[in-house]
């Protein structure tokens, strides 16, 4: 059987040090223990006074999100990425737990808690990191210097109304997944390909996010992250606290949208939303959810110059 070369690529990266699986080059990986587990990440310093950019990545993804930009960012610039818990090469939290939202503002907050910066303190998030990343500058706004959103734009909400229907059917969704069995593929190609296809993003783009999720077992390659992640949440936010987190953001925010992204992104109520912000740039990068998988230079770009524009006024 042959083998293309995307799939010879994606075996190798299997075969490699797992804690280096998706990273980029410069980037020296990193283990940091919190409250009651320990995630795995990697990071640079940057220069003395320069920025330091801490990228969190999107629900079911892992710090690899990011491999294809980190190139194109100005090299003096810190970094620091990690795989949220559950996720990636972090350690999934103990028993019948559900990973819900706030407890991942914890965890970024232990995570920031543990590092030294010299400069200033910039939120990169895509997807869910983009929610956690909009809820902990409106926290802290003195120690955040600035916020981007790729495909997010503040944290989730919904109708006070709609609570009852969310616990009744997430409660029902956790006895199913319970008796459900994990799913192995036959290679580790197989995995990439229906990740493609859910995402709507070429293959080789994804790679590096696919490689660092995979494991190999002995019934057959599977996913790493966590089972329990794939539970609906039993409870979001309302409109009025989302818009007082939103109001709560000082710092200058740098949103990217997808062209073919989140819809709510263009709706109605994102309209509202981003009225409730001091200071927000919005824009459009061609793609889908992963537009940053997709154009990694013009979304470095973005950042770039978003954040070379707030050091200057400051």
């Amino acid at each position: 059987m042959m083998h293309s070369p995307l799939s010879a690529q994606l075996d190798e990266a299997l075969q490699a040090n797992p804690a280096m699986i998706g990273l980029s080059s410069g980037l020296e990986p990193l283990t940091l223990s919190l409250a009651s587990t320990r995630v795995t990440g990697a990071a640079r310093p940057a220069a003395i006074g320069a920025p330091t950019l801490v990228m969190l990545h999107g629900w079911q993804d892992n710090l690899a999100s990011f491999h294809a930009l980190v190139p194109y960012l100005p090299r003096e610039w810190g970094l620091l990425l990690f795989d949220w818990p559950g996720h990636g090469l972090s350690e999934h939290k103990l028993g019948d737990y559900y990973y819900p939202f706030y407890d991942y503002l914890d965890d970024l907050h232990q995570v920031l808690h543990q590092q030294r910066f010299s400069g200033p303190l910039i939120l990169v998030g895509h997807s869910l990191g983009g929610l956690v990343a909009s809820c902990y500058a409106a926290a802290f706004p003195d120690r955040i210097a600035a916020l981007v959103m790729i495909e997010a734009l503040g944290p989730m909400a919904e109708p006070a109304q709609q609570i009852t229907n969310r616990l009744a059917k997430s409660l029902d969704q956790r006895l199913k997944q319970r008796q459900k069995r994990q799913r192995y593929f036959d290679s580790a190609f197989q995995a990439l390909q229906l990740r493609a296809s859910i995402n709507k993003v070429a293959a080789e783009p994804l790679l590096p996010l696919v490689a660092r999720g995979l494991m190999e077992t002995p019934q057959g390659i599977t996913w790493r992250h966590d089972p329990h992640l794939r539970g609906d949440a039993l409870y979001r936010m309302s409109p009025a606290h989302c818009e007082s987190i939103i109001r709560a953001i000082h710092c200058p925010a740098l949103a990217i949208r997808g062209t073919y992204g989140y819809p709510a992104l263009r709706s109605q109520d994102a309209q509202q939303r981003m009225h409730g912000f001091r200071q927000l740039q919005v824009v459009d990068l061609p793609g889908t959810h992963h537009c940053h998988l997709q154009q990694p230079q013009q979304a470095a770009s973005w950042v770039t110059d978003f954040v070379t524009k707030i050091q200057t006024r400051t």
